[in-house]
């Protein structure tokens, strides 16, 4: 009996290991990504994209059936633009998938993305003002695409910033250096004032002695 318990218990938990290992129970809704190169400007509501390769993905939600389909450029790392779309059907599964564009004179809309291998698929509704011109209606066109899944959408790229330049540090000018003070005038040493003062005495006594020899 208690081998069977042993058993049993190795059963289950054996069962609870490749259950947690799984790999496509652990994932979450799949949302729809189509990749496609687009040779004309295309207008998408209010803007209009240049030629180039698009990600087109489904925007995620919480039941993963999202109409509204989100546009990037650069491999999926910058937003372009988001749309909301309508189901569109078709009886015959589609075989590859393509992004159909109206066509009106020189311009192109968006018109359908189709998904291989499912009857559903995206429709652009066409803006009213484009729908009075019927008279320049042209054969749509009709662009490859490359299909596949993905778990949740690109984030938008953050737009790169550019850091400030640092504020020019001003040294201030050194003070001037301080004038030089004028040289004092040379001071006459006080001996030479004594000698000149007994040179003139001793001039003055000769010229005295002089003067009383003569009146002799």
């Amino acid at each position: 009996m208690k081998i069977g318990t042993m058993i049993l218990a190795a059963g289950i938990t054996a069962l609870g290991l490749a259950t947690l290992l799984t790999p496509g129970k652990a994932q979450g809704p799949l949302y729809d990504r189509v990749d496609v190169h687009i040779p004309y400007s295309v207008t998408v509501g209010d803007k209009t994209l240049p030629p180039g390769d698009y990600v087109i993905q489904q925007m995620r939600d919480q039941g993963g059936g999202s109409r509204v389909l989100l546009i990037y450029s650069e491999n999926g790392t910058r937003f372009e633009t988001s749309a909301m779309t309508i189901p569109a059907l078709d009886v015959n599964t589609p075989e590859h998938t393509s992004v159909v564009l109206h066509h009106f004179g020189p311009d192109y809309y968006f018109d359908r993305v189709w998904i291989q291998g499912k009857d559903y698929g995206y429709e652009f509704p066409l803006p009213a003002a484009v729908k009075m011109r019927e008279k320049e209606r042209m054969e749509p066109v009709t662009l490859a695409a490359t299909y596949s899944t993905v778990t949740e959408q690109a984030p938008p790229a953050a737009p790169e910033s550019t850091p400030a330049p640092p504020a020019p540090t001003t040294t201030a000018p050194p003070p001037p250096a301080p004038a030089p003070a004028p040289a004092p005038a040379p001071a006459i040493p006080k001996t030479s004032a004594g000698w000149l003062m007994m040179l003139l005495g001793g001039s003055s006594l000769s010229g005295v002695g002089l003067a009383l020899r003569r009146k002799r």
